[in-house]
């Protein structure tokens, strides 16, 4: 009877907008079956929604439709399947921030986005945790933020999760269960909702992990257990959080917002719709502009953290995030078009004489092909093509690794060893860690390819000093 009541009064109080909706299903990888809330009208959003660990029930199933109602696209998460899924992993520990990009990417390709919209997470009881992991581990520009209901740090988990770009932990039972620690490096807002009366994650417990947290929020629900049982009590501040989060700058304007240096130099921006980042060098000097092309996570705390490395040496750099650029797919003549004219906007705000081409992963891979058609006259002044951990084959468009054959059957055509054995006038370097694919490095090697291979993995360990100073090395001065 108690069970009736609760779901009654659920239903009473969700918006009238939620009953509009349409339901689907489809399954995913370790996700299992995932439950598709689709909005009214075009989605404006992804939310990647996690239950408890009672499965996708009861509660989170309006929770959901609540959220679809507001004009999100909403998956619906079964946490018992996914924590089923990762116990079968034969890994040292648990990456599951890829799997929710890799999904996002997804179900954005299947429904036909016209742009790649980061994803919401919101996550209830251990779904709640969850997504604080996912998102402490995460680079940063991977998620749009996390909405947490009744959280608490400890997980039931066989492994512990990947450090990644800055989660840390400790074992609470071995093989059982961890306790997810405090981070002072979120790149996206983490707000909690927990009930005051909560008696399975203690409201004074979880605010004093909470206090003083970069970028994280507690909403205090007074009237609120761990059940969320009536809406009236969470519903109102949890809207208001997800308006919040919505309407968070994007991490790259809240790196523009944050230099400087664009303030101090007056830079103009280029005013085309290219999803450009500028990171000006503070030193005056005659060194040339680096134009860098991102891996196909978008333009994330690596290129960012690299960006700004170089900088500091004295080489100002323009950044394309290459997810939203290539997000539909393009031509290596198109590309070369539309970058030549940002290449040259920017040459002239810095004055500067010379540029480098430089790329990491997806990134790498292509820039030897904008590099053959640059245009002759803006081409005379490229000084060295530079290529972080560059494939054999190059693409246009971002595809995902679509294990159920979703319509994403792109075959990569553009041959990477072939174009860069064309460039003739300046010199083309590609730089590998130590620890990435043998095979690809070796197959470079034999085609003659100038190759330096460097400490670190497909990310150099994130020893941006380091990388800096070897790619600075190349670049004539």
């Amino acid at each position: 009877m108690k069970r009736l009541v609760f779901i009654f009064a659920l239903l009473f109080c969700l918006s009238k907008s939620s009953f509009a909706i349409s339901v689907d299903s489809l399954r995913y990888g370790s996700f299992g079956k995932i439950i598709v809330y689709h909005p009214v009208k075009t989605p404006t959003t992804v939310v990647l929604f996690v239950s408890g660990d009672g499965g996708w029930n009861n509660g989170v199933i309006n929770m959901a439709r609540d959220i679809a109602g507001q004009g999100a696209l909403v998956l619906g998460i079964d946490a018992k399947h996914y924590r089923n899924s990762l116990s079968k992993r034969k890994t040292d520990c648990y990456y599951p921030a890829a799997d929710f990009e890799q999904l996002s990417l997804m179900i954005q390709k299947k429904y036909k986005f016209a742009n790649y919209s980061k994803p919401v997470l919101v996550g209830y009881s251990y779904g709640a945790t969850l997504i604080y992991g996912i998102l402490a581990q995460a680079p940063a520009n991977t998620f749009k933020g996390a909405i947490a209901l009744g959280f608490c740090p400890d997980i039931e988990s066989k492994k512990p999760f990947c450090k990644g770009s800055g989660l840390t932990q400790h074992v609470l039972k071995p093989g059982v269960s961890f306790y997810l620690e405090r981070t002072e490096h979120l790149t996206a807002p983490f707000i909690a909702l927990n009930g005051f009366k909560d008696e399975t994650c203690p409201f004074a417990a979880t605010e004093a992990f909470l206090k003083g947290m970069p970028m994280a929020e507690l909403i205090t629900l007074p009237k609120v257990g761990h059940g969320f049982s009536i809406a009236d009590n969470w519903l109102p501040q949890f809207n208001q959080a997800y308006t919040k989060i919505l309407n968070a700058p994007s991490f790259a304007e809240r790196k523009q917002g944050e230099n400087k240096e664009l303030k101090t130099q007056a830079i103009k921006l280029y005013g085309d719709d290219l999803p450009l980042t500028v990171i000006p060098s503070p030193k005056k000097n005659n060194l040339p502009l680096v134009f860098m092309i991102s891996g196909d996570g978008g333009w994330t705390s690596f290129d960012q953290s690299l960006a700004e490395a170089l900088a500091e040496r004295g080489l100002s750099v323009i950044g394309l995030d290459a997810q939203k650029y290539f997000w539909d797919a393009r031509t290596p003549e198109k590309t070369a078009s539309d970058l030549s004219k940002a290449i040259a906007h920017y040459t002239t705000q810095l004055n500067k004489q010379k540029f480098v081409l430089a790329g990491y992963s997806f990134g790498a891979s292509v820039v030897p092909f904008i590099a053959n058609r640059l245009d002759p006259a803006l081409k005379s002044h490229l000084d060295a093509v530079l290529s972080l951990s560059p494939d054999v084959t190059a693409d246009f468009e971002i595809h995902v690794m679509d294990m159920l054959s979703l319509g994403d059957n792109a075959t990569e055509t553009y041959n990477v060893l072939a174009e860069i054995k064309k460039i003739k006038s300046v010199p083309v370097i590609s730089f590998f860690g130590k620890e990435e694919d043998g095979d690809i490095v070796t197959k470079f090697i034999k085609a003659g390819m100038k190759t330096q291979v460097i400490p670190g993995d497909h990310h150099f360990g994130d020893n941006f000093q380091g990388l800096s100073l070897e790619l600075s090395k190349n670049i004539p001065m």
